[in-house]
């Protein structure tokens, strides 16, 4: 009798301890969790995002440098010279054929009198509709900026390669990650860019949390974008949100082609699961 007294104690002694083992590990998981997504920027007032990648301005040393204090771009019209362009509708004529109409060569700084300006084999449209520069040749990419003041995002988008979730998580670690074969930002149709809305603590990269607030935006609120050539050209595009939902992933409305210029902003919802999505679609401003 005594025998099964002391070993009901000690089971009795071991399960506490089992108990109070998972206790602590469930506390300590907690607790690694909420840190992991707590808003540090926010809470130091202090933003770890990259700095603007390009100034506006032309800096004061340069015009110093070269003797000049004025620097700039031609305008239109002096473009249309440069090139000897003439027509009654000069700004959507395309005499190179390549489907881009003129103050679209004007704005990227293409050849419009040249369907492959960078000669690398793919027509200036092609290059442009997919994310690839068409004044310099190879798989140079647009440098892409998206900006959402209303809930302080400021984060560069990769151009990720595959659909492989692993590969995609380790886009995910340095900014906004675009679903390869959706449209390009600020062309026609629809582009898809998703985020993380919150991670553990041991996750790599400084973007854990960017779309946390993503839930916040209403109908209305601003989205930006910045497009970034290498030959120094800068285009900045303006969308408005048009609609808010959450929903499971295989929702054919996230992937959803149209003929507008639309910006689909993904990420995983509830925070801390990735059982749904919460889905924001805006549409460009023209």
């Amino acid at each position: 009798m005594i025998m099964m007294f002391q070993t009901i104690n000690k089971i009795g002694y071991q399960l506490k301890k089992a108990i109070i083992f998972i206790g602590l590990f469930l506390t300590l998981f907690i607790a690694g969790f909420f840190l992991a997504n707590l808003d540090w920027n926010s809470f130091f007032n202090d933003s770890a995002n990259e700095a603007p990648l390009q100034k506006q301005q032309v800096d004061e040393a340069i015009k110093e440098k070269i003797g000049s204090r004025e620097i700039g771009f031609v305008d239109f019209k002096q473009w249309v010279n440069l090139h000897n362009l003439s027509g009654d509708n000069v700004y959507d004529a395309d005499p190179d054929g390549d489907g881009i109409p003129n103050y679209l060569e004007f704005v990227h700084f293409t050849d419009p009198n040249d369907a492959d300006t960078d000669d690398d084999g793919y027509t200036d449209k092609q290059e442009i509709s997919y994310g690839y520069d068409p004044t310099f040749p190879g798989d140079t990419k647009f440098i892409v900026e998206v900006s959402i003041s209303k809930i302080g995002v400021d984060a560069p988008m990769v151009w990720s390669k595959t659909e492989v979730e692993k590969d995609m998580l380790k886009d995910l670690e340095k900014g906004l990650s675009h679903f390869p074969q959706t449209a390009a930002p600020g062309q026609k149709g629809n582009a898809v860019i998703s985020g993380h809305s919150s991670n553990y603590i041991w996750a790599k990269g400084d973007y854990n949390y960017v779309f946390k607030k993503l839930g916040e935006l209403e109908k209305g609120d601003d989205v930006t974008v910045k497009v970034i050539q290498k030959n120094g050209r800068i285009i900045t595009y303006r969308y408005l949100i048009t609609e808010k939902f959450v929903t499971y992933p295989d929702d054919t409305r996230i992937f959803e082609e149209t003929d507008k210029s639309i910006l689909t902003l993904s990420t995983c919802w509830p925070l801390g699961t990735n059982f749904k999505r919460m889905i924001v679609k805006a549409e460009l401003v023209k």
